[in-house]
């Protein structure tokens, strides 16, 4: 499975590096945390790789993977959508959202579904560079194998988890 998600995380690394040599192709990268709304709560921190092709101007589409950080590690694979509100300026508003699935790297845990809606802004620092800041919320699935020690007998379980947090996320674009 690690094999796997290395060999699909180089194949998109490779596709957007080789396909940044146009002007419609834009890389950006993001660090972030957030507020976990589930029992118990667990702080998050996220980092991710995204990779758009402009469609028009106001319009982007790409794929993007990252790191995930709650109780356990997630790897994010989904393709995001991107609207900005307004024409380019030197603040943008803008909406995306990705939608893909979530890898775990752990062999006592498996991935699920990924969703993270998002509003955010960017600022232009020069022409093709920019900072962003965005609010949004993520949802991320997991299953994970559970053991119950006694001293009388041992339990191995399958718990669900659905992990629902308000996140935050700074990032730069190029």
């Amino acid at each position: 499975m690690k094999k796997i998600i290395l060999l699909i995380i180089v194949c998109c690394a490779t596709a957007i590096v080789t396909a940044q040599q146009t002007e419609r192709f834009t890389l950006a990268t993001s660090v972030g945390t957030g507020i976990d709304m589930n029992e118990p709560a667990t702080t998050p921190f996220t980092w991710q790789a995204l990779g758009y092709y402009a469609i028009n101007k106001r319009l982007s589409v790409g794929i993007g993977t990252g790191l995930s950080i709650y109780e356990k590690t997630l790897i994010p694979l989904f393709a995001d959508a991107k609207l900005l509100i307004i024409k380019p300026r030197k603040f943008t508003p803008y909406i995306e959202c990705g939608v893909g699935y979530s890898f775990a790297p752990d062999k006592n845990a498996n991935g699920g579904f990924y969703l993270n809606p998002s509003v955010g802004v960017e600022y232009s620092i020069c022409k093709s560079k920019k900072l962003f800041l965005t609010l949004g919320y993520e949802s991320q699935k997991l299953e994970r194998l559970k053991t119950q020690k006694q001293s009388l007998f041992t339990a191995e379980f399958a718990e669900k988890l659905s992990h629902h947090a308000i996140s935050i996320k700074i990032g730069f674009m190029f």
